[in-house]
């Protein structure tokens, strides 16, 4: 692929092209047009924006006709945020090299975020479709992909396009994970925090799946290269990134191939019939939510039986809780990641048609996550979501609560103020507990219950409440989120 310096966004192989047999065609360039460009595309790496593009200019004295220093000069211009200059600069190089990929790419990717930016989602996916034509292993591009694909509400394009991103930055390759160091995984991944919490729950997945048969013999000695991994781990004080207590365990090629990677997936099917059962609750949820103050209505039994059992399946099985940066050992799965099968999407379908008036197609969904959580811990720090509405939904069966009154979800009757940023009303604990405390926030506690839904304003914070439940990997709290719309959008509506 084509290779140039990194933009304020986008990967590095768009961009500026340097030498003679950059471009198409055998024409000889003067020899002064082929050092300018040289000078120009190092100054582009050096983002010295204003001597490159001087370069350039130079270099378009010299040789007019010459499509790659259109293109060079193009993405100067788009580098500063000259964008009509740099699509016309585009389209100049492409006149006079209509195959030229680079300038291609370049185009396209302007535009996908330009009209991204513009609410012109349509025309950003089609832009973003042809960039995968070119670069189809390219998980930005995917990544993208999924993310118009939401917008538009196609979410079983959005599925597939997921899938794609999950195997080609989360996939195993087989071979390696039996041990063959000379296979490497599909992307080469930078070494994650090996914590003893997702040690443990990987560990106790494993054996769950090597039990079911649904892992062969040959994985045993991933298993116990997990539970030494344990072992050493507890040794050495818990070993941060970048000891080497965790540079050694990470080398273990048992682990350096199966950690934070996708060894096994249920693909779990849509059902037939309606995922989200139908009940008299159901018909009432989305008037009771128009109705309350704040936005919540809870609703249960909220999936029906063979949908709960399904999705209990795909939790369960699948190895795709690879988020670890959470306290108190919690993990999470995300939709780009591998939290991704049709019974998910068909429900996430079906929310939309139950609630049209507060969820309906004027609120896509925009983001999907699942949790589990360790066996006990206090409460989280309380936060808001981007969405406009928050569906949050429990299917950890109710016997696995040591505590029948713990892990439900704590409701503040505070909304995130607008003026804050994501990171302020979702990350700044310190931060949010001084603002409820000043507007004398009080709390609606909604406690756990298995199949239990609540769809709530997202903009109002909340906060997991301390939990107990049994030990033993089946028993561990999963909750499920889909985020519908943005909080602007919602506040309008």
């Amino acid at each position: 692929m084509p290779t140039g310096p990194a933009r304020n966004t986008g990967p590095a192989r768009y961009g500026t092209a340097n030498g003679a047999g950059a471009d198409a065609g055998a024409r000889q360039w003067p020899a002064g047009a082929l050092e300018q460009l040289a000078q120009g595309h190092q100054l582009s790496l050096a983002r010295a924006f204003d001597a490159a593009e001087a370069c350039f200019r130079d270099v378009i004295v010299l040789a007019p006709d010459w499509p790659m220093a259109h293109n060079n000069l193009a993405w100067i211009w788009q580098a500063q945020g000259r964008n009509e200059e740099a699509v016309a600069g585009y389209n100049r190089a492409l006149q006079l090299d209509p195959a030229l990929e680079l300038a291609q790419a370049n185009l396209a990717f302007l535009l996908a975020n330009l009209y991204f930016f513009l609410g012109k989602f349509a025309d950003a996916h089609a832009m973003w479709r042809f960039l995968a034509g070119l670069y189809p292993e390219d998980a930005q591009v995917l990544d993208k992909l999924v993310g118009t694909a939401l917008r538009l509400n196609a979410l079983a394009e959005a599925g597939q396009w997921a899938a794609r991103h999950a195997a080609l930055t989360r996939g195993s390759n087989y071979h390696a994970l039996l041990g063959n160091a000379a296979v490497a995984p599909p992307v080469p991944m930078p070494a994650p925090a090996l914590t003893r919490g997702k040690l443990q729950h990987d560990l106790e997945q494993y054996r769950h799946l090597r039990g079911q048969g649904l892992l062969g013999g040959e994985f045993d000695a991933i298993i116990d290269a997990h539970a030494d991994a344990l072992t050493r781990l507890d040794a050495s004080g818990g070993a941060g990134t970048g000891t080497a207590a965790h540079d050694a365990l990470y080398a273990v090629a048992e682990i350096r191939n199966s950690y934070g990677r996708i060894v096994h997936h249920y693909p779990a099917p849509a059902i037939a019939g309606s995922a989200v059962a139908p009940s008299d609750a159901l018909l009432r949820a989305e008037s009771e939510y128009l109705l309350s103050k704040l936005g919540i209505v809870v609703i249960d039994d909220f999936l029906a039986p063979a949908a709960l059992a399904e999705l209990q399946k795909f939790c369960r099985e699948s190895t795709v809780w690879h988020s670890n940066s959470y306290s108190y050992d919690r993990l999470g799965a995300f939709f780009r990641d591998g939290f991704n099968c049709p019974l998910l999407l068909q429900i996430a379908e079906e929310i939309q048609r139950v609630f049209p008036n507060v969820i309906g197609e004027k609120h896509p969904l925009l983001q999907m996550w699942g949790y589990k959580y360790r066996h006990d811990q206090p409460a989280t720090h309380p936060h808001a979501d981007f969405a406009a509405v928050n569906v949050n939904f429990w299917i950890t069966p109710d016997d696995a609560k040591l505590d029948g009154e713990s892990g439900g979800l704590v409701i503040y009757d505070v909304e995130a103020p607008l003026a804050w940023e994501f990171d302020a009303y979702n990350r700044q604990g310190d931060r949010i507990a001084a603002f409820l405390k000043a507007s004398g926030a009080a709390s609606i506690v909604i406690p756990y219950r298995c199949n239990r839904a609540i769809i709530f304003n997202s903009d109002l914070f909340h906060a997991t409440a301390p939990l107990a439940f049994r030990p033993g990997y089946l028993n561990q709290r999963v909750n499920i989120t889909m985020l519908y719309g943005e909080r602007e959008a919602g506040r309008t509506a």
